[in-house]
């Protein structure tokens, strides 16, 4: 099995072309003809994650965020892009792309929050309508603690942060990676709350001041979420070949409990 026919099944799942005009999703690094001889699967290509393919005799990095984003003025000893080289192993990056499709990352939080998956979308940018996050509307009307606790079981986060409001929570907009600057969108929309994650300072200063539950619950836990599901499928498909998520995707911050 060559790496393009990876490539081609992952362009099924979410077409490559329906990627954001800013990204770089697709083939980034190696040989589209190259033979598979196992496949990693990761939030981030890091070294960490190149050394845990190769150890695992594996020459197919599958990543979330484009190893190349910005424009690479050089590639030196030591780095990610140098590193896949050095060891003849292949990359391809699913975004924006996913982020944006049919069971992509946000209908993959939507089924771990055991929400109701929706069609309305938060954030349209393509001419179809297409874009990021959910907007659906819960059974039963909860509360910004209950639902900030519900995220950290749901993604297993460390850490969760959320803004406290006394109002009730029934409609939820959700949008993976770094969404606040959806919250005007969301509360525009009628939404009560916002799940999400990297939330910068003045955002939280906006939600507090309009009386919004705003939740981060973490960049890298609303995303890596996408590795097993990827997995899941394709080993499903490609059942005669070692498919596995790194160890080392894991969250690059530690925390004081």
């Amino acid at each position: 099995m060559k790496v393009s026919a990876i490539y081609e099944f992952l362009n099924e799942y979410a077409p490559f072309s329906v990627q954001d005009k800013f990204d770089n999703s697709g083939f980034l690094v190696g040989d589209m003809n190259a033979t598979v001889k196992g496949i990693c699967l990761c939030l981030d290509i890091t070294n960490d994650v190149i050394k845990e393919a190769v150890a695992n005799k594996a020459n197919l990095i599958i990543s979330h965020h484009p190893v190349i984003f910005d424009p690479l003025k050089s590639v030196t000893e030591g780095m990610p892009v140098y590193e896949l080289i050095k060891n003849k192993l292949n990359a391809v990056c699913v975004h924006t792309n996913a982020d944006m499709t049919k069971n992509g990352v946000t209908d993959i939080m939507l089924d771990l929050l055991e929400f109701e998956r929706s069609d309305k979308i938060l954030e349209p940018v393509m001419p179809d309508g297409t874009g990021y996050g959910k907007i659906c509307e819960l059974p039963i009307a909860t509360h910004a603690k209950a639902l900030a606790e519900c995220c950290k079981k749901a993604f297993d986060c460390t850490v969760v942060r959320y803004t406290e409001t006394d109002r009730p929570i029934k409609r939820v907009a959700v949008c993976s990676g770094a969404g606040g600057s959806t919250l005007p969108l969301a509360v525009f929309a009628g939404c009560d709350a916002l799940i999400t994650g990297d939330i910068k300072h003045d955002v939280w200063i906006d939600a507090v001041n309009r009386d919004f539950c705003l939740i981060d619950a973490g960049h890298f836990h609303t995303e890596n979420i996408l590795c097993n599901y990827l997995c899941g499928v394709l080993s499903r498909k490609f059942h005669n070949t070692q498919i596995f998520v790194a160890q080392s995707s894991k969250d690059p911050c530690s925390y004081i409990i």
